[in-house]
């Protein structure tokens, strides 16, 4: 099975062992091979955004034909109970962003969805069952939550307790639910993998380079654990 993995910046794909003879750029983006035993990798540095997130999803599915996405890369934490350093897988993900603006107070509804009228729908994409199970055993101890994905990078901790209060959420990133409202369109699976490397502006604290960099590197061994999970 061919699996496509996404990260949004540099410090994220670092971690990866790229082919460099094997890059090929669309859409802007350069797309690698990464060899395991048993399975091809095509990794992807796609930007920050949901734009960006979608586009490098659609190519990876459609022209690399890979089975399942998997994000792999940090987050800012919304939980008050969360430290950096944890992981959290999205057992949901919503885009947070997404909906109708009515005196002031966004309703938000499934992305894709009409936002209009009473909702039809759960506003979140959920992690596959069977896959979920499989992560489970695996990593009994690892985290799996709701994240939280908009075109905004949050260093507000008002409004990180408004989010949190509002959808009792563990993290929040600008790329994860693209990813998996791409993969839902096309019917395959998609992974969100995040280890928090900061707490989204709590107490005036601020992202740390230290930080950012072994949540990175947190974030891709989780990943490669899954990986062999999923064989």
């Amino acid at each position: 099975m061919r699996v496509g993995i996404i990260c949004a910046i540099p410090d994220e794909i670092k971690y990866y062992e790229l082919r460099p003879n094997s890059a090929q750029k669309l859409g802007g983006r350069t797309f690698f091979k990464s060899q395991e035993t048993e399975r091809e990798l095509i990794v992807v540095e796609c930007g920050l955004g949901k734009v960006n997130a979608a586009l490098v999803s659609s190519l990876l599915i459609h022209e690399f034909e890979c089975k399942l996405l998997i994000f792999s890369g940090v987050a800012g934490g919304i939980d008050p109970e969360l430290g950096i350093g944890e992981v959290v897988i999205g057992e949901y993900l919503i885009q947070y962003d997404y909906g109708a603006l009515n005196d002031g107070e966004l309703q938000v509804y499934r992305a894709g969805s009409i936002p209009m009228g009473p909702l039809k729908n759960e506003v979140e994409f959920a992690l596959d069952p069977e896959i979920k199970q499989k992560i489970k055993a695996a990593l009994p101890e690892i985290r799996m939550g709701t994240i939280l994905t908009g075109d905004v990078f949050l260093q507000c901790g008002e409004t990180r307790k408004t989010l949190f209060e509002k959808f009792g959420a563990q993290a929040i990133d600008m790329e994860g639910a693209a990813v998996a409202q791409v993969a839902e369109q096309f019917g395959i699976p998609a992974i969100v993998v995040r280890c928090l490397s900061d707490l989204a502006g709590a107490n005036g604290q601020k992202l740390s380079s230290t930080f950012l960099n072994s949540a990175a590197e947190s974030s891709f061994q989780t990943v490669q654990t899954i990986l062999k999970v999923l064989r």
